[in-house]
């Protein structure tokens, strides 16, 4: 079917054929006449008729009226295209490229293609990029991912693992398989009650990963595979960088489910990419920004206009920012696009945006802020201090975790239904409670910048012989409001890392645990404190130790775990931060 919109001709369902005979269709939108244009190319899992998600990063009217075609493409197994059982990522790499193919030879089309798009439609850019398609010439991609793992410090991402597949891939994979009333009908019922799902007990044996079995085997893939092995390093990008022959302009958010991932995007460019148009020219930009949440408020903050993806700065939005890096680079126009430093970042707390030359920040100087307490550093009431100055003979902490009553998720990092609100929210609640430890620093008399990847050396022991540890970074305002800024976990098992076998450990022994928290990039002003939480649990962000030493997502039963934190002359804890001179 075609018809006209706003003086621009859109094809729907427009076919292509991939190199196994595949179907995969596409609405193409492109200008009134018969001249040749270049294609910008989105490939998306959430249907390319839903124009709300579909035109996040460009608005396909909008580019085509300013000469472009753009096609927006179902991938295979969803929607309108053919294929079997959708699995993420799995066929992205030769899909892409195929797909780039057919564009640039489009009557159409005058042989230059972009690819663009968000979230999942970030990592289809990366994919396709990676097998260098000869007619593709540059990607715009917002918070891609870099592979399906799931996991974050051993522990589970229940957000991406059970909440997106649920909720994003079940019920158009019901449909596409005819199953019938029954079964669709239960899906929502898992949907409807996700937070029983998220507690119950084993976690493989609940009725949505049975069902998923069905439709969605890779649900239960993502739970057996809790190392980096050969499954995820099939769906990854990891080791593909250096494939890369087209520069990448990268969109993403510090409080962002997948900004780790967009920093290696752009670091392993700029690092291994062969092309050196690839490695030369790739750009970062960097928002206070969610998944999904682009605007200036941000969960409980507002940073300002300038924040808004609606203005950028006052320079345009989105699709305007877009048009801009493909009118160079698939137009030629001579914009000075090229002639801008690499990195833009906005600076949290100052609330204003600033160029840099490379990411991580040369000059940050990474300095450790060391817990102290008397022993009584339980809750916002007890006696933990945060300081630069080592600590010397000092009383250990102690904390009961129990999984029954796990820490709440609030805030932070992370894909959860809307009514467990992302980004920077209140942590009093949270810091009211007993198996949380609290170590804050005198009020500050000066202005203090961290830019960069923060990460807490905690040396611990535990009664279990796995368990996890949290630490999370907050932002203490004069009045007392306390923002979380970053935050990370490990789990006991997976301390030596993703790709080395599981180990369990001996209960009572200290252990020196690393606690990746990502990447910021705040000011912590004059007056304001900075703090420091650990505590054993981020529930529903992430699963529960069950604390008996069985796999979590195997565990029929749960325990309490004494957990004790150290802090003294052999046992340094502290958190490690990435300080700008100002």
């Amino acid at each position: 079917m075609t018809e006209k919109v706003n003086n621009v001709i859109v094809e729907h369902n427009v076919p292509a054929t991939m190199r196994d005979g595949t179907v995969l269709r596409a609405d193409i939108y492109r200008p009134m006449d018969e001249k040749k244009y270049p294609v910008l190319l989105q490939r998306t899992p959430y249907s390319k008729s839903f124009l709300p998600w579909a035109t996040l990063t460009l608005d396909p009217i909008r580019a085509a009226r300013a000469g472009y075609v753009v096609i927006i493409q179902d991938v295979r197994g969803r929607w309108e295209s053919e294929g079997v059982r959708f699995c993420p990522y799995r066929d992205e790499f030769t899909d892409g490229y195929d797909t780039v193919e057919w564009a640039a030879l489009l009557p159409y089309s005058d042989g230059n293609v972009g690819m663009h798009g968000y979230s999942y439609s970030g990592m289809t850019q990366w994919q396709a990029a990676s097998t260098h398609p000869p007619h593709l010439k540059a990607i715009f991609p917002f918070s891609a991912a870099i592979d399906f793992f799931g996991h974050r410090g051993g522990a589970l991402d229940l957000a991406i693992v059970i909440g997106w597949i649920l909720l994003l891939a079940g019920p158009n994979a019901i449909m596409r398989e005819k199953m019938g009333g029954k079964e669709f009908m239960a899906l929502v019922h898992e949907i409807d009650h996700i937070e029983d799902i998220f507690r119950a007990l084993p976690l493989e044996d609940i009725s949505a990963v049975k069902l998923g079995r069905g439709f969605a085997p890779y649900f239960y893939d993502v739970l057996k595979h809790d190392t980096y092995d050969d499954f995820h390093k099939s769906l990854s990008m990891l080791g593909k960088h250096n494939q890369v022959q087209v520069p990448a302009l990268i969109f993403a958010g510090w409080y962002d489910t997948l900004l780790d991932c967009d920093l290696q995007h752009f670091t392993r460019t700029r690092r291994d990419a062969e092309s050196p148009v690839a490695r030369e020219s790739s750009r970062l930009v960097v928002g206070p920004w969610t998944h999904l949440g682009i605007l200036d408020s941000v969960g409980q903050l507002n940073f300002g206009l300038a924040a808004s993806t609606l203005s950028l700065e006052f320079k345009g939005d989105l699709t305007s920012q877009g048009l801009r890096w493909f009118d160079y680079w698939l137009k030629g126009v001579q914009n000075k696009i090229d002639e801008e430093p690499p990195v833009k970042l906005f600076i949290m707390g100052d609330n204003v945006w600033r160029y840099e030359n490379e990411w991580p920040l040369a000059r940050a100087q990474y300095i450790p802020f060391y817990f102290h307490s008397g022993g009584k550093a339980n809750s916002l009431q007890g006696d933990g201090g945060l300081s630069p100055i080592s600590p010397a003979e000092e009383t250990e902490d102690h904390f009961i975790y129990d999984p029954r009553n796990p820490v709440p998720t609030r805030g932070g990092n992370h894909i959860l239904p809307i009514y467990y609100p992302r980004g920077p929210m209140s942590q009093l609640d949270v810091e009211q409670r007993h198996d949380v430890l609290v170590y804050t620093s005198d009020v500050l008399s000066n202005d203090i910048e961290a830019t960069g990847p923060v990460v807490v050396k905690l040396y611990a022991a535990t009664s279990a012989t796995d368990t996890d540890f949290t630490a999370k970074l907050v932002d203490v305002y004069p009045d007392g409001r306390a923002y979380n800024i970053v935050d990370g976990i490990i789990r006991a098992r997976y301390r030596n890392g993703p790709e080395v076998p599981a180990t369990l450990i001996q209960p009572g022994t200290v252990t020196e645990y690393t606690i990746d928290l990502r990447s910021t990039s705040n000011v912590f002003k004059k007056g304001h404190r900075m703090r420091v939480e650990i505590s054993s649990s981020n529930f529903p962000h992430f699963d529960r130790n069950p604390n008996t030493g069985d796999l979590s997502y195997k565990a029929k039963n749960v325990t309490t775990a004494l957990q004790t934190v150290y802090h003294d002359s052999r046992h340094p804890s502290h958190i490690l931060l990435p300080i700008i001179p100002r």
